[in-house]
Order: C-alpha cells, then structure tokens, then sequence
C-alpha cells in the first residue's frame, strides 16, 4: 500500500516542479554632450577622368534601389582608383535586362573626376562670409520671387 502511495506522490511532486529564468537589464542614460564645430577644407580635384564598370551580384540587383546601386558604384569607383573623398561631375550609363516581371541592374559604368578634401583648418571670416553668400544664393535660387509694397503711415502715395 505504501508503495502505491509513493508512486503517484514522487510522479505529482517531479511533474510540479517547474524552473522560471528571469533575466532582468538595467539600462542607464550616458551622458555625452554634443559638440558642434566648424571646419573648412579644400576639395582638390585631380585633372585625370576616371572610368570604372560595377557589376553588382544578382542579390543586390534584385534587392536595392537604383540609388543605391549608384552609390555603391561610385564608391566601388573610389575605391579601385586610389580612394578618392568624392567623385566630381559623375556621369552613368546603366545596362538592364528586362525581365517579365521586373528589370534586373547589370552593369553601371561610372566616370568622373576623384577629389581628396586637403587642408582642413578654422574658418576665417572670408570663409564665413563666403558660406553665407553661397547659401543666400541657394536661397534665392529655389524661393518664389515675390514682391511687396509696404505702405507706412504718413508716406506719399
């Protein structure tokens, strides 16, 4: 009789027992203040033009944008002719297959002209004032031209 009692006790007691994992993380704010500051330099453009064909493989072909297929060819471009900063004046020609669905990317043929930014240093005023000029001008270029007439008290008409 014992033996039948101990049977279904140890089976109820070892079915019972259950173990819990609890992971807990404490995350804590850094403190890292931002600094802002403003460097010039120089963009020097070698006056040797660049070739270079990209042929991306068939995942990326079929997974990224043609922006981004466009960055990666230049930068592929960069890289392969001596690590260049910038390309300037870029120009492309992209050869696609047309599929039935889709179009799938070949090959992007880039050139252009490899520019190394130089002479890193402090603004001085010219600098400033030439940035300033720069981005009023911008400004200009992409606002509406409107003008007004502004009428103040006691003026002649």
């Amino acid at each position: 009789m014992k033996k039948l009692l101990l049977i279904p006790a140890f089976v109820v007691l070892t079915a019972s027992c259950s173990v819990i994992h609890r992971a807990q993380a404490d995350v804590t704010d850094v403190y890292s203040p931002v600094v802002e500051t403003t460097t010039m330099a120089t963009l020097e453009v070698s006056p040797e033009k660049i070739s270079y064909r990209y042929v991306p493989d068939r995942k990326s072909a079929k997974s990224l944008s043609m922006k981004q297929l466009l960055q990666n060819a230049v930068y592929a471009a960069l890289e392969e002719n001596g690590k260049a900063d910038e390309l300037v004046e870029v120009s492309y020609s992209i050869a696609a297959k047309r599929g039935f669905f889709s179009n799938r990317i070949r090959s992007i043929d880039v050139s252009g002209y490899p520019a190394y930014y130089v002479d890193f240093r402090e603004p001085t005023d010219k600098d400033l004032n030439s940035v300033e000029t720069l981005s009023r001008s911008r400004m200009l270029r992409s606002s509406d031209v409107r003008t007004f007439e502004l009428h103040l008290p006691g003026s002649a008409e």
